[in-house]
């Protein structure tokens, strides 16, 4: 087996010259930081480690990182801990946090670049040849190579090196300069200027980078999906994609069989919005690539942020005031169909749901009607919940999967709903792995099926709770991704945002088309090129905004663009852009978004009301008779 730089991380491979880790004793969550060395000096690095076989050595300048041979003990005799084990010493070096790191068995490995303790004082020698005659500054030194180690089975010895063979490096030809490696001095002429030789350029000898124009790739970025569709990829209908299929209204004309239709869909309780937008989530990246997302959704408004009326409202598409659910005891009383019942009862599908809140599947789903699910399973903890599910995937019986991922709100209720904090981060890391099994079993049996993946939560957090009715709670991710042409691919506005209401019609709408939409749904289509999404209707006792006849209360009148110009005393307006009467600082420059044209009555400031500065040179200003716009009864 010849040495594969693909199996070391670039890190390890840029360790030459570097600082050891200042937590190696504790062999805890440090991270090896470095600077990349010249370029030069990591080329020679990895011609060094050419030819070499990792199977029975590792190489010292990739610092035995390359290592998958099989010992597995000590220098001083004591066997390896399993990289897969927590006993007798918990860590985090797994083979899940460090998928290319060959932590398998109880081998010796480096995932870390860890240096040799005993060495960290002692430097290599210094070299013997000066750059020039006129360098002064101390030559520079390397501190020593990593090693592959390993936890022990010693409970009082948590880890220690292996006596891992180091791989021969090529040998230097010789230098042929003098001793000190001055050059011979040249005598004077005057015949020509002198001319600085040459360097070579340490690139000369790499190929050009294939660097696409700056404008093209702007171009491919800004439509992921029809660039998708124009590159030639093989097609579930046994053809390949080609430009034309991504013309305006290709996505509108075609059809897909539901026989080839199935849906994931994911469901995450207590997931706040921060917390995976800040966060490296490999899983949520892939499905934020294969279609629309938004980070910052809406819950539902009408009832508490918690966990019952969100789950509702995400299976049935309206707010808590339709379906009856205000909390987590009342779930039986749920009044509008869910979506699980409408994909079996309208289209035939196989249904499954693999739950951890087991009143999902209890309370709602069986009790609405007990013959809609065709498996269920009833889990006691994530991990069981999603292998149940991936299996059910892999075993391609199922066309509709439904999971409920538990663990991020159980952290937030121990130890805060907050993305920076390291337990809840953790946790949610841990949910975007299994969710990433997931994925992995749908694309591995997806020959020649159209898959819809929705993701979203039940509620937000902060501090330890959720009921609050704030932006932490009330705000959430959700994700549609497909390989479907008619699912966008990018992120949803900042004005329309989406909410979790939109789950059921966006189901429904990838199972049937617009038709198969229910009508009285508070929830809309998300993240479809062939559904135009109409405003939702406005909760009740919201403004209905007429800005040419009425201003809203709730803005004090600021929206208002009508023709008044006469004060609530019949004083006329004087102009925003004149400054007399009146002068003033309100100008249409000044105030751009204010509307400030001629002498119109409006509220730049956030007065009580519309009005305007009057011709009255006794007058200042007054409030205008401006009619306050209705609000919504339902």
């Amino acid at each position: 087996m010849k040495f594969d730089l693909s199996t070391v991380s670039l890190p390890t491979i840029l360790w030459l010259g570097t600082a050891p880790t200042a937590d190696a004793e504790a062999r805890g969550g440090g991270l090896l930081r470095s600077r990349a060395p010249p370029l030069q000096r990591q080329r020679r690095a990895l011609r060094e480690c050419e030819g070499s076989d990792p199977s029975t050595c590792g190489c010292d300048v990739v610092a035995q990182a390359d290592y998958r041979g099989d010992v597995a003990a000590t220098e001083g005799g004591t066997p390896c801990q399993r990289w897969d084990a927590q006993s007798p010493h918990d860590h985090s070096r797994t083979a899940e946090d460090y998928p290319s790191s060959g932590l398998e068995g109880n081998y010796c490995r480096n995932p870390d670049g860890e240096p040799r303790g005993e060495d960290r004082t002692r430097q290599f020698p210094a070299s013997p040849r000066p750059r020039s005659p006129q360098l002064t500054s101390p030559p520079s030194r390397l501190l020593p190579p990593p090693s592959a180690w390993c936890y022990t089975t010693d409970p009082d010895v948590r880890w220690a090196f292996c006596d891992v063979p180091s791989c021969g490096a090529p040998t230097d030809p010789p230098a042929t300069s003098s001793p000190t490696d001055v050059p011979t001095p040249r005598p004077p002429t005057t015949s020509s200027p002198t001319v600085a030789p040459t360097m070579p350029s340490p690139t000369e000898d790499l190929p050009a980078c294939s660097t696409p124009e700056l404008a093209n790739l702007t171009s491919f970025a800004s439509d992921l999906r029809a660039s998708y569709q124009g590159a030639g990829l093989p097609t579930i209908s046994g053809g390949t994609s080609s430009s034309a299929s991504a013309a305006g209204d290709s996505a509108a004309s075609c059809h897909t069989p539901l026989s080839k239709k199935k849906v994931l869909m994911i469901g995450v309780d207590g997931l706040r919005a921060d917390v995976v937008g800040m966060t490296p989530l490999p899983a949520f990246r892939r499905l934020q690539s294969l279609g629309t997302y938004s980070f910052w959704a809406d819950v539902q408004s009408t009832g508490s942020a918690v966990s019952g009326p969100g789950w509702a409202s995400m299976f049935t598409g309206v707010q808590p005031s339709k379906h009856k659910v205000d909390g987590n005891g009342d779930l039986n009383n749920i009044a509008y169909p869910t979506v699980f019942k409408l994909a079996k009862d309208d289209f035939g599908l196989k249904v499954a749901a693999s739950a951890k809140w087991h009143p999902l599947i209890t309370d709602i789903i069986d009790h609405e009607d007990a013959s809609t699910l065709d498996a269920r399973y009833l889990a006691p903890s994530d991990d069981a919940m999603a292998a149940k599910a991936e299996a059910w995937i892999r075993s391609e019986e199922y066309d509709f999967v439904f999971v409920d991922f538990d663990g991020p709100d159980s952290a937030g209720h121990a130890t805060g709903f907050d993305g920076y904090s390291e337990i809840y981060q953790t946790q949610v890391r841990s949910t975007d792995v299994l969710i990433g099994k997931l994925l992995d079993a749908m694309v591995d049996t997806s020959t020649g099926e159209e898959w819809l993946v929705v993701l979203t939560s039940d509620h937000g957090g902060e501090g330890t709770s959720h009921g609050a009715s704030d932006a932490y709670n009330r705000k959430i991710p959700f994700l549609v991704a497909s390989n479907s042409p008619r699912v966008d691919v990018g992120y949803m506005p900042f004005d329309d945002p989406g909410s979790q209401m939109d789950v059921l019609p966006t189901v429904l709408h990838f199972l049937g088309g617009p038709q198969a939409v229910p009508d009285g749904l508070d929830g809309r289509v998300f993240g479809f090129s062939d559904r135009v999404r109409v405003p939702p209707p406005p909760p009740p006792g919201s403004c209905i905004p007429d800005p040419e006849a009425c201003g809203c209360a709730s803005a004090k009148q600021a929206d208002y663009r009508g023709d008044a110009a006469v004060t609530a005393s019949g004083r006329t307006c004087q102009r925003w852009d004149a400054q007399s009467p009146q002068s003033h600082g309100l100008t249409p420059e000044n105030y751009p978004s204010a509307g400030l044209e001629e002498n119109y009555c409006r509220n730049p400031d956030g007065e009580p009301g519309a009005w305007c500065y009057t011709t009255d040179p006794d007058k200042r200003w007054e409030i205008c008779d401006v009619p306050t716009c209705d609000t919504s009864l339902f």
